[in-house]
């Protein structure tokens, strides 16, 4: 199956909408399209509990410096764009993606405890998410639910998930397990592409970006739905192009346009400064 690939480079918000827009254009009805905004890492406050790292969603100063000098107004930017698409295209989907592991603590209680209790009280969007979508005449409602969570995507069950499905492709010979230099406990699991490429998925057990990518394109479209839009921080954009160019080929997925652009998401606390370096806008088809 063949899977085509373009790159632009954009200077402004209104340049990236354009962009996305007439990307969309092709690709059908709103009701094949899923946007994946908002995207936000768990933090721990200065209680010792995980929460959503929004600076909206804070109280504490603390807490709104340490989220904006990690990831700036990327979440809640991506949001309100994401809503913006939503409004023009009310019978699409909206995915909401959570980093619920890189920024746990690894010390004190155990990280799936505190996952597990983040979770639990996550039972409503974040409440200047729902604000913006209530704005616009939309609810809830528009989220598309994971098998996890009925409104997001957390990342450490995609990876989970990728690691249980990269051991029976490894078997089926779809993926390749080689050992890195110093020694058999260190195995890297990798997809070796049309073109000669080991491209990794899993190294030393630890599935990165590119493997949770692979795994949530794979159920968007077991879901039904044959266009994603991802807004995605622009240190990942290189590993989600890879999972999502993977995903196409691995599991064989035709009619799928995956369209990823990265807006911030590395503190920047304006538009200017986010479009001040330009946005990726990639398009990949199948």
């Amino acid at each position: 199956m063949s899977v085509s690939k373009h790159h632009e480079l954009v200077a402004s918000e209104q340049e990236l909408r354009d962009v996305v827009n007439r990307e969309l254009a092709g690709t059908g009805t709103g009701s094949d399209l899923v946007i994946m905004g908002g995207h936000f890492m768990l933090f721990e406050n200065e209680e010792g509990k995980l929460v959503s790292g929004i600076i909206e969603e804070q109280d504490s100063e603390v807490m709104k410096r340490r989220i904006a000098g990690r990831v700036g107004i990327f979440p809640a930017y991506t949001w309100r764009m994401s809503v913006d698409l939503l409004h023009d295209h009310p019978e699409a989907r909206l995915l909401l993606l959570i980093n619920d592991w890189q920024y746990v603590p690894q010390n004190g209680r155990p990280a799936g405890e505190l996952r597990a209790e983040y979770y639990e009280g996550f039972n409503q969007l974040p409440s200047s998410y729902e604000k913006e979508l209530r704005s616009v005449g939309l609810s809830p409602d528009s989220m598309l639910p994971s098998r996890k969570h009925p409104l997001a995507f957390p990342e450490t069950w995609l990876k989970y998930r990728f690691q249980k499905t990269a051991a029976k492709l490894v078997k089926q010979g779809r993926l390749e397990k080689r050992y890195l230099e110093s020694g058999e406990s260190k195995p890297e699991v990798s997809f070796l592409d049309d073109n000669g490429n080991y491209r990794t998925l899993m190294s030393c057990g630890i599935t990165g970006c590119a493997g949770e990518m692979t795994e949530m394109v794979a159920e968007v479209y077991n879901a039904g739905y044959r266009t994603l839009l991802v807004y995605a921080p622009g240190e990942c954009l290189n590993p989600v192009e890879t999972g999502v160019d993977i995903a196409l080929s691995l599991y064989g997925l035709p009619g799928m346009t995956v369209i990823i652009t990265d807006p911030g998401g590395s503190g920047e606390m304006s538009a200017d400064e986010i479009f001040g370096g330009l946005v990726t806008v990639c398009t990949i088809r199948s």
